[in-house]
Parts: structure tokens; sequence; C-alpha cells
């Protein structure tokens, strides 16, 4: 198995839509911390910003790679796209050492 896997999603809730948005988020993190190889599904908010960073970890690129084949991923990208000021930006990560 490879090594572990982080990714940082930066997501842009439109203020009108942020109750739907987090609604949706909270059923997606709650079972994406069941998946197997899920280590970490957090959803943050620096003080004072307009935007959410979802920072996730996970024991192998498989596992978020079957993770994404997941119906609960494949809800959340059927939210209509007004409902987002950006498409979410992802930025993978890996372990330097």
């Amino acid at each position: 198995m490879s090594s572990a896997l982080y990714l940082i999603a930066t997501i842009y809730p439109a203020a009108q839509h942020k109750t739907e948005v987090l609604t949706a988020l909270g059923a997606l993190i709650e079972a994406s911390r069941a998946e197997s190889g899920c280590e970490m599904y957090d959803l943050v908010q620096g003080d004072g910003e307009d935007v959410w960073v979802m920072m996730e970890k996970w024991s192998s690129k498989e596992h978020w790679d079957a993770h994404m084949t997941t119906d609960h991923v494949k809800t959340m990208g059927m939210l209509d796209k007004a409902f987002f000021t950006h498409e979410t930006q992802l930025r993978f990560l890996h372990p330097v050492k």
C-alpha cells in the first residue's frame, strides 16, 4: 500500500446557501469518517474568513480513490452550483519523510 495522502479542499459557500452546504457537508463528514482508511476528515474555518477548509488524511491514495466512488461523495457533487461562489479547490500533499 502507498503512503498516506493528505488533502486540503477549499470550499466557497455562497452566503445565502451556507445552511444547505453545511447540512450536506455534515452528512459527508459523518459517512467519510466511518470509511476504511480515513484518518482525518475535519471542516475548519479561519477567523473572519468566508471560506471553509476540509482537511483530510487517508491511509493511502487507494483509500481516497475508493472514497471518491461512494454515494455520499456523489451526493455532494450533485449540489446546485449556485450554492457556491467558486469551484472547490483541491490540494494534495504527501509526507516528505
